[in-house]
């Protein structure tokens, strides 16, 4: 791997021995301090100044007074008319509500009653007479592994051994063998005297 393309690994900084964290000290924002009390400063210099200007020619101040009630009465007819059309904006959602969505809420509600109703039909007529029946089935063929494990080992206790060693096949060859000639099996060969 080229070493150049490899990124730059930055060493970790020794881990703090200063104990548990603490909280850190509220400091003063200075900057905002300082831009409240201009801002405060400012406002009551340009106050007095309106005072003063208006203070000074009463014909100009009745004009701005007057503009200014204008100005008052047009925001309040704006504003009754936007409110005016909130609340017929507020009753059309109210009607959306009751009519749409109240609908559509209750099939919801039908439909998780009905899955939830074929649920409980499935498990009870299906899925619980399958695993009792597959949980029999399982108990069955462990009892006849078992069975036919220990059929097995008795078998192979009675088999003789195919290569003759063993205690069953010494016993079977003992069983199997002639037993040695008695004195009354045995063949005349003394000529019989006459």
């Amino acid at each position: 791997m080229n070493t150049n393309t490899t990124p730059e690994q930055t060493p970790a900084s020794p881990p703090s021995t200063l104990g548990p964290a603490l909280p850190e000290e509220a400091r003063p924002n200075t900057r905002l301090l300082i831009g409240m009390i201009v801002g405060g400063i400012v406002f009551i210099v340009v106050t007095i100044l309106i005072i003063w200007f208006l203070a000074v020619d009463p014909q100009r101040t009745a004009n701005i007074r007057d503009m200014f009630i204008i100005a008052l009465a047009f925001v309040s007819v704006l504003i009754g008319a936007l409110l005016a059309v909130l609340v017929w904006q507020l009753q059309s959602l109210i009607v959306l509500l009751r009519n749409e969505i109240k609908p559509m809420l209750t099939n919801a509600n039908q439909t998780v009653n009905t899955v939830r109703g074929t649920a409980v039909f499935m498990s009870d007529n299906l899925a619980r007479p399958a695993i009792k029946a597959f949980s029999f089935l399982s108990g069955l063929r462990g009892v006849a592994d078992a069975v036919g494990a220990r059929a097995g080992a008795a078998s192979r206790r009675r088999r003789p051994a195919p290569n003759g060693s063993g205690p069953t096949a010494a016993g079977a060859t003992e069983s199997t063998t002639t037993p040695p000639p008695t004195a009354a099996d045995a063949p005349n060969d003394t000529p019989a005297a006459g």
